[in-house]
């Protein structure tokens, strides 16, 4: 929602409409008597934004906050933004390295909420024009590095600490999550998760649970179920990798068996759901449940599809090695590993290969 796509479309906004914006526009979620609805509040002006609210006054001079999980976009073209960063955000699409050099003398000389916007902006480019000339690299992480230093609970931190962690090397990619982590309340559960995941691509069992756990911490502040056990899915999943199967079952099974988990306004919960699953059917296999490890895999494969995951084909592959563990108990089981493998020849072929070795 808040990506150089979404800066650069604003900026074109700005120039078709020419004249017709005359302030800021704010887009946001309200709940109320348990219905949620759209709202847009135009002719405002921001007067101040973080990671974990955007403040503005109305046109009578009320002064209103939106929490930040409730923002959807914050619109400055024509309103409190300068002309000179809007001059910059037009010269992106036809100019980039101007518009950098222009996105930096916004920063160190714009107003409070430019100079914020800007260098994060800049960041962004550079990091984008790194793709052709990867001598911007290093300038990209400069970039984010002083974004999160000045602005340590920013609005743009989530993304800033995100994109700097991405281009690091591990150690200090760990150090910018766990800054992140505490840097705000607003901050503490996804720098946790990302750290817990991180921890977990490296192996470290024990520290990515610990990550995990202080994400569900978090995640139950702020009363976001969803966000609660797709902490709980990752530290399942790498509580059996750490060789606590029960512990693991424990975990995983209260997320795939809870009726409350539904985010009709995201998919966090059907991405909690894959990794549960897939996870779950690995406990399950690894005791020779093999019947309980082809049902939670065909369902870590459904919710994977679902939400664009990367496991779907693990999943398929895994269920089908348990159809070829079960195909001597009932004929249902020979005509499941028929189709599966027709699934895996036909979307995973390299899957299939391996599974059929084992």
């Amino acid at each position: 929602m808040r990506t150089y796509r979404h800066f650069v479309a604003l900026a074109l906004m700005g120039v078709l409409l020419g004249g017709a914006l005359h302030a800021d526009r704010i887009t946001y979620l309200a709940t109320s008597g348990g219905k949620t609805e759209l709202k847009v509040e135009d002719r405002v002006a921001i007067t101040s934004w973080s990671a974990s609210k955007v403040d503005y006054e109305t046109a009578d001079k009320k002064k209103l906050s939106v929490a930040y999980k409730d923002v959807v976009s914050v619109d400055r073209t024509g309103g409190t933004m300068s002309q000179q960063l809007s001059d910059a955000l037009n010269l992106v699409g036809q100019d980039p390295r101007g518009a950098i050099a222009e996105l930096a003398a916004v920063a160190s000389g714009g107003n409070a909420l430019d100079k914020e916007e800007a260098t994060f902006l800049r960041a962004q480019l550079l990091e984008s024009e790194s793709n052709a000339d990867r001598s911007l690299l290093s300038e990209a992480v400069k970039a984010y590095d002083g974004y999160t230093k000045t602005w340590k609970a920013g609005y743009f931190a989530r993304d800033a600490y995100r994109s700097l962690a991405n281009l690091q090397p591990t150690a200090a990619a760990r150090t910018t999550l766990g800054n992140m982590a505490r840097a705000d309340a607003s901050l503490a559960r996804l720098g946790n998760q990302l750290l817990g995941e991180l921890e977990a691509r490296e192996g470290k069992w024990a520290e990515a649970i610990s990550a995990f756990k202080s994400a569900q911490t978090a995640a139950k502040g702020e009363k976001d179920l969803s966000a609660e056990y797709l902490a709980m899915a990752w530290e399942g999943w790498a509580t059996l990798r750490n060789g606590n199967t029960a512990g693991a079952k424990t975990l995983l099974e209260t997320v795939t068996e809870d009726p409350k988990l539904d985010d009709p306004s995201g998919t966090t919960d059907e991405i909690a759901l894959g990794i549960a699953f897939r996870a779950l059917g690995d406990a399950h296999f690894e005791g020779d449940g093999f019947q309980k490890a082809y049902d939670a895999y065909i369902k870590g494969a459904y919710y994977a599809w679902w939400t664009g995951g990367t496991t779907e084909g693990y999943c398929l592959g895994r269920a089908y090695q348990c159809t070829k563990k079960l195909e001597g108990t009932d004929a249902k089981w020979k005509k499941r590993r028929e189709k599966l493998r027709t699934a895996l020849a036909l979307g995973f072929p390299r899957v299939l290969a391996e599974a059929d070795k084992g």
